[in-house]
């Protein structure tokens, strides 16, 4: 039995770094999440600041994100060394998880609990490549097993109570270095020191004191910055602004949650219904595995909200869990009242072991041959499918699209050859040599020709362009060419005007054609488009000598 779980954690591992390397790299927040710890790489400098709150313009005190990405790649420098730790982290992760739901629930067998956890859509798309979410899972699993064992009504006695408060405390400054969801761990902590005073001073003490210890383990990475800036280093308190959330965002919030333990695709396809339509139209044996998965991915929700009705006498826990999610739903919801921040849900994917956890009580009182079967089913039309998107992707979003620009800034400790940090980062100017004259003159609307050569419209409304983009100059590389679009009528009249971004590396000299470019969706009253460069991001371009700065002869016919 232990060889066979050994053997099913090790192809759980091969599986998920393929999906994870084939995943988004050169969308912004992956490349400042890397360049976090490329440029700790490069300069050796300590990181005081982790991932950016975009919407404020500041940065997460911590060195813990940097470190992450930097660490792996000081010791094994090429560009997927980060990805190998982030897995072993996350699959070690759901492993725990996966053992813990097998102490509450020994009726469940191994290959439904650990299949279901390592192939679920969140597990996978969130906590498999280098963004700073993917990190959240490995606390949040430690954080969640230790909230559960520390309340009375749910404790089964897998850990002890020192341990738990230690994992809660642990778990909650490693989420404060990463992502502003450890505001929702606060509470938890509350509750667990309160049945804990229930039990007298030195209960009490005791769990203080350990919570404590383990908030120091991963504190320590931040305390240099706290001592070096002060306790609002960063200035991520500007998240806080208060707002109105309608009622309705409630039950949204909900369904958000049960989705992190369900096989929810939809959002992983594509962020628009035109983009997942041409995406399934341009891989059309995906299709049918995609419409099973969406079936199930809205059923699964549906089912354990029914479920949630159920009484089960077979699980004496039943109640208390039953209550423990509704009291963190609401949690989620009353915490967006004090948030600039949109309720989307990989904002709370830090809860998501706690709805993992649900979903196998709830299979629980339903598991039968036949629920089996249709698990099995399910599991394995999950890995089919995601191992066609990862195919998919590969060349068209994942780091193989362009790796020898990345494998040349970790080689050579030049983080400027992948990318800049945002404007308002803290660690701007750390390590960067001064611009020769000649790059400094370089700009992309003087270097850059991006033509239209064609535009149509395409399944389910897409808007398509034919482009040629060549880089005409010899100083500088560019990246994230930004544009803006022109939709006319056949009169001549304004229909809609877009703004993007063209995630493309060139080098100098480089000539991309992009065959069929998805600008988004456009209505049916379109008749032309127009297509305009706005700018780009200005590299250090890759030295000639690695071979990757060849000009790609891909001219139109």
């Amino acid at each position: 039995m232990r060889r066979r779980l050994a053997l099913l954690v090790i192809a759980a591992f091969a599986f998920r770094l393929a999906f994870g390397l084939c995943s988004e790299f050169w969308s912004e927040d992956e490349t400042q999440v890397f360049l976090l710890g490329l440029r700790y790489h490069a300069t050796g400098e300590w990181p005081y600041f982790g991932p950016d709150v975009v919407w404020t313009h500041s940065q997460l005190p911590g060195a813990l994100q940097a470190l992450l990405v930097g660490v792996p790649l000081r010791l094994l420098a090429v560009p997927e060394a980060p990805f190998i730790l982030l897995n072993v982290l996350s699959v070690a992760a759901l492993a725990l998880l996966g053992w813990y739901v097998r102490v509450r629930l020994p009726g469940l067998p191994d290959w439904l609990v650990y299949g279901w956890l390592f192939t679920a859509p969140w597990t996978l798309h969130f906590s498999t490549h280098v963004v700073n979410p993917s990190y959240v899972l490995p606390a949040a699993v430690i954080f969640f097993i230790g909230v559960l064992e520390a309340l009375p009504a749910l404790r089964v006695g897998a850990v002890g109570l020192r341990v738990a408060h230690f994992a809660m405390g642990f778990a909650l400054l490693w989420v404060v270095q990463l992502h502003m969801s450890w505001v929702v761990m606060v509470p938890f902590i509350l509750l667990a020191l309160g049945y804990r005073s229930r039990e007298g001073t030195g209960a009490l003490l005791r769990a203080a004191a350990c919570t404590a210890a383990g908030a120091m383990v991963s504190g320590s990475l931040l305390l240099p910055t706290l001592w070096a800036h002060g306790l609002l280093a960063g200035s991520a308190e500007r998240t806080v602004e208060m707002q109105w959330i309608s009622p309705w965002t409630l039950v949204t919030l909900a369904a958000r949650f049960l989705s992190f333990a369900s096989f929810e695709v939809v959002r992983f396809i594509g962020l628009s219904t035109a983009r997942r339509l041409h995406f399934l139209s341009q891989h059309p044996w995906l299709a049918p595995l995609a419409a099973v998965l969406v079936v199930a991915g809205l059923a699964q929700p549906v089912a354990m909200v029914w479920l949630w009705f159920r009484k089960s006498a077979a699980d004496p826990q039943w109640p208390a869990v039953k209550r423990l999610v509704l009291g963190t739903v609401l949690l989620v919801y009353l915490s967006y009242f004090f948030s600039a921040k949109e309720p989307l849900a990989h904002a709370f994917y830090v809860v998501a072991p706690l709805a993992m956890v649900y979903a196998f009580h709830c299979f629980a009182l339903v598991d039968s041959p036949r629920a089996r079967r249709v698990a099995a089913a399910l599991i394995v039309t999950g890995i089919v499918f995601h191992a066609g998107l990862a195919a998919a992707r590969v060349p068209e979003r994942s780091l193989y699209k362009n790796r020898p620009v990345a494998a040349a800034a970790v080689r050579l400790k030049v983080a400027e050859m992948l990318g800049h940090r945002r404007p308002y980062a803290r660690d701007l100017g750390a390590g960067i040599a001064p611009e020769p004259a000649a790059y400094a003159a370089a700009n992309a609307q003087a270097d850059l020709r991006v033509t239209a050569r064609r535009w149509w419209r395409g399944t389910g409304g897409s808007s398509l362009f034919r482009l040629r983009i060549q880089n005409v100059g010899t100083e500088a590389a560019y990246r994230d060419l930004r544009y803006s679009t022109l939709y006319r009528d056949v009169s001549g009249n304004p229909v809609r005007t877009g703004l993007g971004r063209i995630y493309e590396v060139l080098q100098p000299g480089e000539i991309r054609v992009l065959p069929a470019f998805n600008e988004g969706f456009v209505d049916a009253r379109a008749a032309t488009a127009e297509l305009r460069l706005l700018g780009a991001e200005k590299l250090v371009p890759v030295p000639r000598r690695l071979g990757s700065t060849m000009p790609v002869s891909t001219e139109d016919p």
